[in-house]
């Protein structure tokens, strides 16, 4: 789903809809505390570790600064998935 598909979708919601807390239903479980954003820097994924998920530049250049024999090209070694200002939405724990 992009962006603008949910805008369409948000903005054909009868109005009584528009107040209820947002629901992102999976398998096992419905997440309704969530928050709307955007990235405040690039996210960046590390191919040969995928189990690292994904994270900040900060974070990047802490694992390449700390680990230079694995990443002897520094951040250009990692991958960048999201650039800074990429709308999100995320659970609040």
């Amino acid at each position: 789903m992009t962006w603008n598909e949910l805008k369409e979708f948000c903005n054909n919601l009868p109005e009584k809809e528009l107040n209820k807390k947002v629901v992102l239903c999976r398998e096992d479980e419905s997440i309704n505390n969530i928050d709307a954003g955007q990235l405040e820097e690039d996210y960046y994924i590390d191919s040969e570790n995928p189990e690292n998920g994904c994270f900040p530049e900060w974070v990047g250049k802490d694992i390449v600064s700390y680990d230079k024999d694995s990443y002897p090209n520094g951040m250009n070694d990692l991958k960048k998935v999201h650039d800074k200002g990429h709308p999100i939405l995320s659970e609040n724990f």
